[in-house]
């Protein structure tokens, strides 16, 4: 048997090499002692062991004793024992960032952890490929230069030849200082001394595409010593840019060209589809042409179609809808292998909602878990001082639980409404506390049992971000970052909760892990520092779910090695995925990167392009999928895709696009069934109710009154069923919050307000100007500080009244010239029928002569006079309905940016005959009501722009039949 083996791409590599390797074994079966079989991926170990047993059975026998199946990393660990202690991945990054702390001056202003993090992936790139860095700065340089091909005097070039020499070799110096070893340089060494494996072991190396040198030179001694076997799958023949390159390139680095073996000859249409699609005998469509020949009965229609959809959502839904068509027929087992992970995700929320499950064994980033977001929500939690935002995505999430979930879940909901939304609390922990007391005196009837229980949870909130406070300013020991960490997790009472999660359990052992790398650094750091170093190592760790045994897998193309799969799609074929872009590389670029032994991006290529070829061999049926555009952008095809489309056209006039899969996308029959059976709500309509006479109110506000006139489905909404959109919580002081505060201060100037200085008493004349001004600039300081002391940028705002109570002063002299202030801040009703009472709160009523004279302050838009007279604008009416004497005014005093705007609404002869209209407008309207007249939605733009209710009347949803 000849050493290597290559398999054909078409046919299972698993049930060949299963074959080859009990063939050797033929006079030992069912012992195999002493077999080693090495794959790439641990995840086909299981598939693999189950092509052992069935090629066992068909020999007579039912088990195999001995055999291992692992992967090259893991056989070296076991049997290979290493002069010096391996650094894991987060502890080189704290060794490497120390090291650049000492040579600040190499890189200037960047950032060493980000430069940490570039370097440390170079120096593994190095270390792997054994690329020789000289002692000289000097050859160094001069190594740069040939890449380049720039001369010397380049500054750029200088500095970083200078820069990477001099840290590579401080690099390579403390670790051998230390007796330390970086993961590509323990391989290398485990490499040297695995070259004699253990007793008669014999090495099967399976699936294998790419080596580095220092791998392919230890194989090779293998093989030449007959220690070792290689079994490749697909062909060698052809390099350069052609999905052989690769194996091409390991055979001759391991020197074995000509010395392969093969089950024969591939007599699958699709091996020759690919190998005359990126043939040179001629071009595209003589190639096409000549496939034709040979093929003259279409042989890829049933087993290659292309489906191009219009947007992400629409490739989405037509993988899933084909994954379950090809689970109806029978088919097993089945691939989704795409690069793309948003679409993987979509795709599996769909086949989720059709009660399909998708096995995703490469898994995902850990950062992306549940379990890691609640860790990040408390952090953010922590560093800003309790923001209402994380802090109630902290108290939501199943792992920061205080006592049974129901309740626990109760509670957090009347600290979201009770607490923060109604009293606008944003953040602090204090200011939490110092409302919830507030409240509980305020209300008296407030549950005694829902304050203890709020207390106790911001209590432990409280203890459980002890440990970290005293972290969050200046450097401290990196360990005590971990430790408060752990420590700040036991007392929020999430430990127990994340040891129950499989995802939590993975970050709970990522933690742990860091605290030992921590404990054993030096390092000194800032929270920043630290909150990045962890994210980044959340970031790179991958999690893993159970597996589900769904025969339909999510893959990504490298992921696809050594499988063999009923029906595959190949989802998201775009130029920026299949095959990519040489990724932007932090030092070097592709020339300088040959230059020095390093994987340029033909190589990459060139190896992406071998798996996705063998991925369309090794499946009974492949549907390739993209889609046109991204959010309004338009997306490339891959070449690989057009090239495969157009070659097809050629050879056989037809499009290979499946129209088919687009037909049924269209059908509504095709989506997932659902288990609801109750019938689909009728088309929306023109909202009209009428509401039963025991919900209407029997007290109307000027407000209620005014949403009446606006839209009477307002009024049903707001007035009728009692409801209120959502409150949210207001980070900056509102229009509407400043015309409370200024409302306050005028009533403390004009009546005696508890708390605050005032009122003025006695005549305002210009003799008294200052003293006034001064009262007023008292009684607002008094009033913003509290304001201020919530929410910082409400000193805009108090700064903004300031600027304009001199102008407000000399409005007030001049209107006391002509009125006399009866009262401010009115409390007033009036009954209108013997089912309708007005109620309201005036904001000040001058008098003369018997006369009142109506006044209300706007910090917003005032009502124009014509929308008073004609009965539109109807707050100011319906105050003055209130009062027990003739009205001669309505006045508004408007406060804007640029200074005060006094007006007039309705005056003299105009207000009686308008008062006495809406009046008896207000009790006709009432018993109409009453009598069962509806509410309907009127659709005016004006007052839906600003209404609260439009998810409920859904004016979108019917406007246009309206109209």
């Amino acid at each position: 048997m000849k050493p290597v083996v290559l398999v054909p791409a078409s046919s299972d590599p698993l049930a060949c090499a299963s074959e080859r390797i009990l063939d050797h074994y033929r006079d030992r079966l069912p012992e195999l002692d002493g077999c080693r079989i090495l794959v790439p991926e641990n995840r086909c170990a299981g598939r693999f062991r189950a092509a052992l047993l069935r090629a066992a059975e068909q020999r007579g026998h039912h088990a195999l004793l001995g055999v291992s199946i692992e992967t090259l990393e893991q056989w070296l660990t076991h049997n290979c024992v290493l002069r010096g202690r391996v650094l894991p991945r987060a502890a080189q990054e704290l060794v490497l960032v120390e090291a650049l702390r000492g040579h600040a001056k190499l890189y200037g202003n960047s950032d060493p952890w980000q430069l940490g993090a570039r370097l440390l992936s170079l120096f593994e790139e190095l270390t792997r490929n054994e690329t020789p860095i000289d002692d000289t700065l000097d050859s160094f340089r001069s190594l740069l230069q040939q890449g380049y091909g720039i001369g010397d005097d380049s500054h750029s070039l200088q500095q970083e030849a200078a820069m990477l020499h001099t840290l590579w070799h401080a690099w390579r110096q403390q670790l051998e200082e230390d007796g330390l070893l970086d993961s590509a340089g323990a391989l290398r060494q485990r490499l040297q001394l695995g070259l004699d494996p253990p007793g008669e072991d014999l090495l099967w190396l399976v699936g294998y595409t790419a080596l580095s040198p220092s791998e392919a030179r230890w194989l090779r001694q293998l093989l030449e010593r007959g220690r070792a076997r290689l079994i490749l799958h697909g062909d060698a023949a052809r390099d350069g840019y052609h999905p052989d390159a690769c194996l091409h390139r390991l055979l001759g680095q391991l020197g074995m060209e000509g010395r392969t073996d093969s089950p024969g000859p591939a007599e699958d249409p699709l091996h020759d589809l690919v190998d005359s699609l990126f043939g040179d005998q001629g071009d595209l469509r003589q190639r096409a042409a000549a496939f034709a020949r040979r093929h003259p009965r279409d042989p890829v229609r049933e087993r290659l179609a292309s489906f191009t959809a219009d947007t992400p959502e629409d490739e989405a839904r037509a993988v899933a809808l084909q994954v379950r068509r090809w689970l109806l027929d029978g088919v097993r087992p089945i691939a989704v292998i795409t690069e793309d992970r948003r679409l993987a995700r979509r795709v599996r929320a769909l086949l989720e909602a059709a009660q399909v499950q998708m096995e995703d064994t490469g898994g995902w980033a850990l950062s992306t878990t549940s379990a890691a977001a609640m860790l990040e929500r408390w952090l953010e939690t922590v560093e800003e001082d309790f923001a209402c935002g994380p802090l109630l995505d902290l108290l939501k999430s199943p792992f920061a639980c205080f006592g049974e979930r129901d309740r626990h879940l109760a509670l957090t909901r009347r600290l979201e409404q009770d607490i923060i939304l109604h009293e606008n609390i944003a953040r602090g922990l204090e200011r939490y506390r110092h409302h919830l007391e507030l409240r509980n005196r305020r209300l008296p009837d407030w549950s005694e049992a829902t304050f203890h229980s709020l207390q106790q949870l911001l209590n432990t909130l409280d203890h459980a971000a002890g440990p970290l406070r005293p972290l969050l300013q200046g450097e401290h020991p990196l360990a005590s970052f971990t430790l408060g960490l752990l420590d700040s997790l036991r007392e929020l009472q999430a430990w127990e909760n994340l040891a129950q999660d499989a995802a939590g359990q993975r970050v709970l052992e990522l933690l742990e892990d860091l605290h030992r790398i921590a404990a054993e650094s030096p390092l000194e750091v800032r929270w920043l520092e630290f909150r990045n170093w962890l994210g980044s190592n959340l970031e790179r760790a991958t999690f893993r779910p159970p597996t589900s045994g769904s025969p339909v897998q999510l893959l990504t193309l490298e992921q696809s090695r050594l499988q063999q799969f009923g029906a595959t799609v190949i989802a998201g074929c775009s130029r920026e995925l299949m095959p990519g872009s040489a990724a932007g590389q932090a030092f070097f670029n592709q020339r300088v990167r040959a230059q020095l032994g390093l994987p340029d991006w033909s190589q990459t290529i060139t190896l992406r392009l071998h798996h996705f070829c063998r991925a369309l061999q090794c499946s009974g049926r492949t549907l390739l999928t993209r889609h046109r555009e991204r959010d309004g952008e338009a997306v490339a095809a891959s070449p690989w895709l057009e090239l495969l489309e157009v070659f097809y056209r050629h050879a056989y006039q037809a499009p290979l696009e499946d129209a088919g899969l687009a037909d049924l996308l269209a059908q509504p029959a095709s989506r997932p069934a659902s288990p609801d059976r109750a019938p689909l709500p009728p088309r929306q309509q023109h909202p009209r109710p009428t509401p039963p006479a025991r919900l209407l109110p029997r007290s109307w506000s000027a407000s209620t009154h005014q949403r009446l006139i606006d839209c009477p489905y307002r009024f049903f909404a707001a007035d009728t069923l009692a409801l209120k959109p959502m409150d949210e919580i207001r980070e900056a002081l509102s229009k509407a919050d400043y015309g409370s505060l200024v409302h306050r201060v005028l009533e403390a100037f004009t009546g005696p307000v508890r708390g605050l200085p005032g009122p003025w008493t006695g005549p305002l004349q210009e003799g008294q100007r200052e003293a006034a001004l001064g009262l007023l600039r008292k009684i607002s300081r008094a009033v913003f500080a509290e304001a201020i002391e919530e929410n910082f940028e409400a000193r805009s705002w108090r700064d903004q009244w300031l600027a304009i109570l001199p102008d407000y002063v000399d409005w007030e002299i001049e209107r006391r010239r002509q009125w006399q202030l009866r009262n401010a801040e009115l409390q007033a009703e009036r009954v209108l029928s013997p089912t309708l009472t007005l109620r309201g709160r005036i904001d000040r009523v001058d008098q003369r002569d018997g006369r009142l004279a109506l006044l209300d302050y706007k910090t917003g838009q005032a009502p124009r006079p014509q929308d008073v007279l004609a009965g539109e604008a109807v707050q100011l009416p319906s105050y003055a309905l209130l009062l027990d004497a003739p009205v001669e005014q309505l006045d508004y005093l408007q406060f804007r940016r640029d200074g005060l705007r006094p007006g007039s609404c309705a005056s003299g002869e105009d207000v009686l005959p308008l008062l006495h209209a809406i009046g008896e407008r207000m009790v006709e309207l009432d018993e109409a009501l009453r009598g069962g007249a509806t509410l309907p939605a009127w659709g005016d733009a004006g007052v839906c722009r600003h209404c609260e209710f439009s998810v409920l009347c859904r004016r979108e949803a019917w406007e246009h039949d309206h109209d």
